[in-house]
């Protein structure tokens, strides 16, 4: 698991709800862990998550919408979306 799986998890929220990266947000909290823990087995943990996402965010492909200091209702960067679409039509 690495920073494009999280950055992943925005995008696929995006052609879900079929709108664009600035209506997604998303928190990474327990309901994420399960979600990646499905995908990539059960020794995904909450601090790996934040991790990630902690480097998602110094990156500015993560962006906190909200003064919350945690990992609630980040939003998806036009840098982070660019990283995606790179990697998705290699």
């Amino acid at each position: 698991m690495n920073e494009l799986d999280i950055l992943l998890l925005f995008y696929n929220e995006m052609r879900t709800q079929g709108t664009s990266r600035d209506k997604v947000f998303l928190s990474m909290d327990q309901n994420t862990v399960a979600i990646l823990a499905e995908k990539f087995g059960d020794d995904v943990t909450l601090e790996q998550v934040h991790k990630l996402t902690d480097i998602c965010i110094a990156n500015e492909w993560l962006e906190r919408t909200t003064i919350d200091p945690g990992y609630n209702f980040l939003n998806l960067t036009a840098a982070g979306l660019q990283i995606v679409l790179a990697h998705a039509y290699r």
